[in-house]
């Protein structure tokens, strides 16, 4: 007994020791931590070809992984990929990113159009957090469902939060979003509320509301919206445009009809960053990595395979005709991207009130106790 357990002692050390030597950078490496099924071996291979830096890529599904990983320890990554908001305003404001020294990203002439715009004008951080990734928060649905359910229905954002037509597709299936940031904005425009922005008056609002329809939602997912209604699981969702079209091309394939939509003045834009932390192994590397991803050829290979929309105006011609001909997947008209809502850092000690607020609302309405005291 005592030979198995020095032998077993001694082969958790070498375990240990091997875990360790792996975790230890190398010169000519890049240390990426993105979103999962985002870009692909192909452009990761290319790069390596191209540079002859190894790039060591880790994946994962959601912006609090992330944040746990930045905030909590010397992570190791020299390339991450947070959301906007609220996390990479956040995380820019606590220092977790490096200023970017952009001599060394002569393609960061590339990122521009309205989304940019937009981006910066809501106090982004200019130095620190590149708009690589953008897409719309809107409707998924299966058309054949709804209609049952709805006749003569134009699915709009009235379908998912008026009470009577929400108890009538009830049984149908109904999923929203993980994140309060991706539904409260829609609420507000559908209530018509003329509050001042992040106004606390408003979640008083959203509570009142939610009383009204929660029992009928069925499910709150980011993540499983795809296989959700390909399964028929669920038959609308708000939900990524990215996410929808995805699953509007796996269903397609199987005979079923999925649809998108932006609502009419009450789409939202996401945003996701390419930024380099502050302790990060090997910064020229990951320079060099984010000045081959502002190619436009090569932005637009992760379109094509993801379904996420990347911010280089001069990439869509490169874009699948799936997706630049479809308006509500790819939204190239001015009017419908100046219409869509961008949220904004927190900056002020009433904005930053009115997160913790909001925090505690979404959480009472993901669990169905709702309290208005």
């Amino acid at each position: 007994m005592k030979k198995i357990a020095t032998i077993l002692s001694l082969l958790i050390l070498f375990v240990s020791f091997t875990c360790l030597i792996k975790e230890v950078p190398t010169e000519n490496s890049v240390n990426v931590y993105g979103w999962y099924g985002i870009i692909s071996k192909s452009v990761l291979e290319e790069f390596e070809k191209e540079t002859g830096i190894k790039v060591v890529y880790d994946v994962y599904d959601n912006n609090d992984t992330l944040e746990a990983k930045l905030l909590a320890t010397n992570s190791g990554y020299d390339i991450v990929f947070p959301s906007f908001i609220p996390y990479a305003a956040r995380q820019s404001s606590m220092g977790a990113y490096m200023k970017l020294d952009k001599t060394l990203i002569p393609n960061l002439k590339n990122i521009g159009g309205i989304v940019t715009d937009k981006f910066y004008a809501s106090g982004a951080d200019y130095d620190r957090l590149i708009p690589i990734f953008w897409g719309t928060t809107g409707i998924a649905y299966n058309d054949v469902l709804i209609s049952s359910a709805l006749p003569n229905e134009v699915v709009s954002i009235d379908t998912i939060f008026n009470p009577s037509k929400v108890k009538k597709i009830k049984k149908l299936g109904i999923s929203f979003p993980e994140e309060s940031v991706d539904i409260f904005p829609q609420l507000k425009k559908y209530l018509h509320l003329q509050t001042p922005h992040k106004s606390q008056e408003d979640i008083k609002s959203y509570l009142e509301h939610f009383q009204k329809i929660r029992q009928c939602i069925k499910k709150f997912s980011t993540s499983t919206i795809i296989n959700d209604l390909i399964s028929g699981e669920i038959a609308i969702a708000i939900g990524s445009s990215d996410n929808a079209w995805r699953a509007i091309r796996t269903a397609k394939r199987i005979g079923k009809r999925l649809k998108y939509i932006i609502p009419q003045g009450a789409g939202t834009l996401w945003v996701d960053c390419i930024c380099i932390p502050e302790k990060a192994p090997h910064k020229e590397n990951a320079h060099k990595f984010i000045n081959f991803l502002l190619r436009p050829e090569i932005a637009a290979k992760i379109t094509n395979e993801s379904g996420i929309l990347v911010n280089i105006p001069e990439a869509t011609k490169f874009f699948r005709k799936s997706i630049i001909t479809d308006e509500q997947i790819c939204p190239t008209d001015p009017n419908i991207l100046n219409s869509l809502m961008i949220g904004s850092p927190s900056k002020s000690i009433e904005e930053l009130d009115y997160d913790r607020s909001a925090t505690r609302a979404w959480a009472q309405i993901k669990v169905n106790e709702i309290s208005l005291r």
